[in-house]
């Protein structure tokens, strides 16, 4: 008995001894709110918020967004311009024009000292192959803050529509497919044309019908980047019939005149459709193309109103700026949550397809050198 008793007393001892060490330790202090689960997290949000209503109230004070576009239509500029305003009360200015003589008047303004657009929205090619290299356009990637936009799965490819090299740039917010070939389905069925190779088998000589390289290049280009050279030097032994008009041969493959035509535009060929034209695009192995309907976006470098473009671009390349752009241009968004519901199966991506995408730097520095190659490959077509 006296064992046990000895036990209960040693165990009470201990836990005295515990506890007179424990009111003796100094206070732990509070988790700082820094260091909590998820401030990391929130600090950031708050730090790009905080970033992103600076910028708003600073573009109040900057006056109108001046941009220099070219192939927009005037009722995108008219929408996008109400749907700016509306959104954060920031007027802008649009001068449009053809997309060379911008670029001319961009280099004699800077020449002059004058510093006059934010932003240039139009054609890749000349943002690639001449103010690129001029150093006329500024990095547009720290412009980027809104999450939304940030956010690399809401991307069709996993990433931003780059299209420099660098990828900080320019921007392409649509990317719509371009199917090249179409057949008039009462004569030639799509289980004929799984290749660009078949277009060669000795059945359809003198059955196609193509734009005039000289006059509308990208077909060519397009093909030359998945086919080479050879296969352009064997398609002109086919003897396709060449028209600088696209409506033309559209109406030649629906009668049958052609009934195969290497031409491209998901509108005019759906208008065709409509009527009732016995026709269908056909995408062969290699795989069809994706392009920007006229809407590369790049930064002026030493822009008179960079927090004005900062929150155009960033609204921009939103799910509410791109889904109004798809909705007004019929064109397919970059971006994969805008709605398609207003598209048609031929302007649409398809999932089972596979795409290379000519909206690269790469590409339309190759392709400023492939009217002189087309040129002599049609030479002996050339009337």
């Amino acid at each position: 008995m006296n064992g046990k008793t000895i036990g209960k007393a040693t165990f009470v001892g201990i836990v005295c001894s515990i506890l007179i060490l424990l009111s003796c330790a100094p206070p732990q202090a509070p988790v700082p709110p820094d260091k909590a689960p998820g401030a990391a997290v929130a600090i950031q949000q708050q730090g790009w918020e905080q970033d992103w209503q600076k910028a708003i109230a600073a573009a109040r004070q900057e006056g109108p967004l001046v941009i220099y576009v070219s192939g927009a239509s005037a009722e995108l500029r008219q929408e996008m311009t109400k749907g700016f305003k509306n959104k954060f009360g920031l007027d802008v200015e649009w001068l449009e024009g053809k997309s060379a003589e911008l670029i001319a008047k961009i280099l004699q303004e800077r020449r002059a000292g004058l510093f006059i657009p934010d932003l240039i929205m139009g054609s890749t090619t000349r943002q690639q192959t001449i103010l690129k290299p001029e150093g006329v356009l500024d990095p547009i990637k720290p412009l980027l803050v809104l999450p939304e936009v940030l956010d690399k799965k809401v991307w069709f490819g996993g990433d931003i529509a780059w299209v420099d090299n660098e990828k900080m740039y320019t921007i392409n917010a649509t990317l719509a497919p371009d199917y090249l070939l179409t057949i008039n389905t009462s004569i030639v069925k799509p289980d004929d044309i799984k290749s660009y190779n078949d277009l060669l088998a000795p059945r359809w000589k003198g059955q196609i019908t193509m734009l005039n390289p000289g006059g509308s290049l990208k077909p060519f280009s397009e093909i030359l980047l998945v086919m080479g050279p050879d296969w352009w030097r064997k398609l002109v032994q086919q003897e396709p019939a060449l028209t600088d008009n696209q409506r033309v041969a559209y109406e030649w493959v629906a009668r049958g005149k052609y009934p195969i035509g290497i031409l491209g535009s998901a509108s005019v060929r759906q208008e065709f459709i409509t009527a009732g034209a016995p026709m269908a695009k056909v995408i062969p192995k290699e795989g069809s193309f994706l392009g920007g309907v006229a809407n590369a976006t790049s930064l002026m470098n030493r822009a008179p109103r960079p927090n004005a473009a900062k929150v155009f671009v960033n609204w921009y390349l939103s799910k509410e700026g791109a889904a109004l752009q798809s909705r007004v241009a019929v064109a397919q968004s970059a971006r994969l949550d805008v709605p398609t519901d207003h598209l048609t199966p031929d302007s649409m991506r398809d999932p089972s397809a596979t795409y290379v995408s000519v909206e690269t730097e790469e590409f339309y520095m190759k392709a400023a050198n492939d009217n002189t190659l087309a040129l002599q490959i049609f030479a002996p077509l050339v009337k």
